[in-house]
């Protein structure tokens, strides 16, 4: 092998080695830009839990809110539903809600007496996951007390993540 062998070689490798080393950091910190909802008042949006009560995420201002987009056929918002369930008793201070996204009635009931949630939770019935943007599944929004999104992150949240979340909203 020649000198200018090795040396393509070992840039090509170096080379690899920053591109896998930057795909695994955005793949990390899957925060999502989205400039239509990011620092503006959160859209009207409302859930109705299994009880029938309706959960309005505009009339929650003055707490701080941690909206979760999920669904029922969706696996890694079942694998973020402990961690969700355990940061609401966790930080009482908090409103959590999860809107359940296109799923059907029976799927979602079926959802819920396997893995109920701790917080309210259930399909929207006013506004749409649309108005924030969601593309992908799960997708989750952290509003602050005064009704303004300050961040959003999809993908499955894992502790350390949703703690750095939490600590833009919470006062």
């Amino acid at each position: 092998m020649s000198r200018r062998s090795v040396a393509i070689g070992v840039g090509a490798i170096v080379l690899g080695s920053i591109l896998l080393l930057s795909l695994a950091w955005g793949l990390q910190h899957a925060a999502m830009a989205n400039p239509p909802v990011l620092g503006k008042t959160a859209p009207r949006l409302a859930i109705e839990t299994p009880a029938g009560a309706q959960v309005r995420v505009w009339e929650l201002q003055g707490k701080p809110v941690v909206l979760n987009f999920w669904a029922s056929w969706c696996g890694p918002c079942v694998e973020e539903g402990g961690l969700l369930s355990e940061a609401a008793s966790a930080h009482p201070q908090v409103a959590m809600v999860g809107a359940d996204n296109r799923d059907t009635a029976s799927a979602y009931e079926a959802f819920e007496q396997r893995h109920p949630h701790v917080y309210p939770a259930g399909p929207i019935v006013t506004g749409s996951y649309q108005s924030y943007g969601v593309a992908g599944l799960p997708a989750t929004f952290f509003i602050d007390p005064q009704g303004v999104v300050v961040a959003s992150f999809t993908g499955p949240l894992d502790s350390r993540t949703l703690d750095h979340y939490l600590a833009l909203i919470e006062p």
